[in-house]
Parts: C-alpha cells; structure tokens; sequence
C-alpha cells in the first residue's frame, strides 16, 4: 500500500476517533523544534478541513531562534497550556510526542479522548489507551508523516507550510544523513520546487541572542572527553532547546561517536543524547538509563529526557544524574569514567 493511500485509511479512523467532537486541541512537546511545528500546523489545517477548530498548545517555550521564527511565519500562534482550560476540548492530539513521555507537561482530563501521530519509539506511560494511533518508528520525522496526511485530504500546502516541513524534515535527518526512510526523501523532494528560499534564508539564519554565545562558551569549557565520549555538564540552563542545540553542535566533534549534554532548570535535570553510530538505539537507551526515577524518549539517533526533583530536591536529582546516570552511560557506550579530560586541557596539550 502507497503511504497516500494508507494515509487515506488513516484519516478515515482519525474522522471516526474524533466522532463529534468539535473542539481539538494539538499537543506538541514542552519546547517543540521544527519538526513539531510544521507538523502542528499541518494537522492544524487538516482539522480545519473537516470543520473542527483546532487550537496548538504547549507546555514550554520556544527558545531556539529559528523555531521562533518558524512560528511567526506560519502564523501558529501556539499557546501556552495554563491558558487554557483543557476541559473545554473534546478530543486532543499528540504530535511529535506522546502522553508521559517526558517532554510534555500535558495533564489530561480524566477519560479524555486523545490521538497520537509521532515517530519516537512507542511509550510506556500512557494514562490510558489513545482512541487513534498512528506511530512510524522508520520515520526520520513526523513533519513526512503529516505531509503525507495533507496529500491524503487533498489540502493545499501554501509556500510558508512547504517550506516549514521541507526545513523539518531537513534539519530531523540531518540533511538525509540520520534516520531518512525512503518516505522522507520522497517528502522532501516533492517539496522542494514549493518553498521560498528567502523565507528558508530567514529561518536557517535566525538571529540569536547573547545568551546564545555566553553558553557556547561555557560549554566548551565545561565538555569532558573520554574517549569517543563527550559529557556536558552544562549548569543551571535557561532554555532547554539550548541542551538539544548543544548535543547536536557536539555530534560534529571530529572522532566522537556520543554525546550527552545535561544541565538543570529549577524543578528537573534535563539531558539530550546524540550518537553517530547505527546501534544502540539512542531511544532506548536513554529510557534504561532514567529508569522509574524519569523519563525519557527518541529515536535511534537522538534522544532526550529529565529526571524530575522529587523528595530530595533539585540537588538530590543533579547528584543522581551526575554520580549514577553519567556512568551508566558511559558504561553503557564502552567508555571509562576514569578516561575524561577537559576539552579546554586537551587543546592546551596540543
């Protein structure tokens, strides 16, 4: 079956899911990347299409530049999930991530009907069973997935949309190089000759702010090699787009096979994990290393959670992840925790 039409039959169960609900709300994750954003709005027009009013929500921020910049020119205006009253939905979709995943703060009403469209590995904390589910592993990025969805309804995809999910499902895969399946290369070929490449200029250079540079810096000083290993202890952080940020810059490292970079805002360690190697899953294994004290998700490239302050406080969850979670993942990806050195004090070596 070609992914259009099995899409076709995918949008039927979605029709039947939502049954008469009239008001949808998607759900993206706390601080959602392109990825999530393009794929918002493009089930945000899908709804529309079948004459729901849909409303983007989210838990977070959007703290990297060109997501910042993705939203003012689609005009999503995603909003923040304590102004709304989520009882007020009938029905609520998780795009790009799922319900207890980790990296979303979306506190269900009791007995909600909700959907998942993602391509994370499937997860293990649901409050109850989604009345539609439509979860491709294989998938580099959800942003093919609804571009899929929009060619089944027959939705006409405008320059400012081709361009958002052409820039996600670039930036997901690396440019086709970290997890692309057959269905996100045709997704992005086909979108090609449809994008504005002054907007697709304004979105790769985004301007940053000074913040940006000052946590460049004390990354640096702060990243520890061992071996083809690279651990960040990146400190307090105010954004966390900026841990994911700094693990992908980190991946780039000439030798180096892994990444984790964590650091902590006021109520929760966060942590993103990057590896340039086909096995182990990276999804995976971030979930065995959290374990019950977290939680955790991703694909086999890329993965990302945190470890909330429980009992102890945020100092107990930043020893925890600092004396036994690094370890383990060292461990876990072959290296020694007695091999690091500073980055700053190997330069000096040279």
């Amino acid at each position: 079956m070609t992914p259009v039409r099995e899409c076709s039959r995918k949008l039927q169960d979605l029709k039947a899911a939502l049954g008469s609900a009239r008001r949808v709300l998607i759900l993206t994750h706390d601080n959602p990347d392109p990825d999530c954003v393009a794929s918002a709005m493009a089930f945000k027009l899908i709804f529309e299409h079948m004459d729901r009013e849909a409303v983007v929500g989210s838990g977070g921020e959007l703290g990297r530049s060109e997501n910042r910049t993705l939203q003012q020119i689609l005009s999503l205006g995603i909003r923040p999930l304590h102004e709304l009253t989520l009882s007020e939905f009938d029905f609520f979709l998780f795009v790009d991530t799922q319900p207890g995943s980790g990296n979303n703060s979306a506190q269900l009403p009791l007995n909600a009907r909700y959907g998942i469209v993602d391509h994370h590995i499937l997860g293990e904390a649901w409050p109850h069973a989604p009345v539609f589910l439509d979860l491709r592993e294989n998938y580099g990025a959800t942003a093919t997935v609804a571009y899929e969805y929009l060619q089944a309804r027959n939705v006409k995809v405008d320059v400012p949309l081709a361009t958002a999910l052409y820039y996600a499902i670039r930036t997901e895969t690396s440019d086709m190089g970290r997890g692309a399946s057959k269905a996100d290369r045709a997704a992005y070929l086909k979108l090609h000759p449809k994008i504005d490449w002054d907007l697709l200029h304004q979105i790769v250079n985004s301007r940053l702010p000074l913040d940006y540079f000052i946590m460049m810096k004390e990354a640096v000083e702060r990243a520890q090699r061992f071996g083809h290993a690279i651990v960040v202890d990146l400190g307090p952080t105010r954004h966390p787009d900026f841990v994911a940020e700094l693990a992908d810059s980190f991946r780039r490292l000439e030798e180096i096979h892994w990444v984790l970079v964590w650091g902590w805002r006021e109520d929760r360690v966060v942590f993103s994990i990057r590896n340039n190697l086909h096995e182990p899953h990276v999804g995976r294994l971030a979930r065995e290393l959290v374990k019950d004290c977290g939680s955790a998700g991703g694909h086999r490239h890329m993965a990302g959670g945190q470890v909330p302050a429980a009992a102890g406080g945020l100092d107990q969850a930043r020893l925890l992840f600092r004396r036994a979670i690094v370890p383990a993942f060292l461990r876990a990806v072959g290296e020694s925790a007695q091999d690091g050195i500073f980055l700053t004090q190997e330069a000096e070596g040279r």
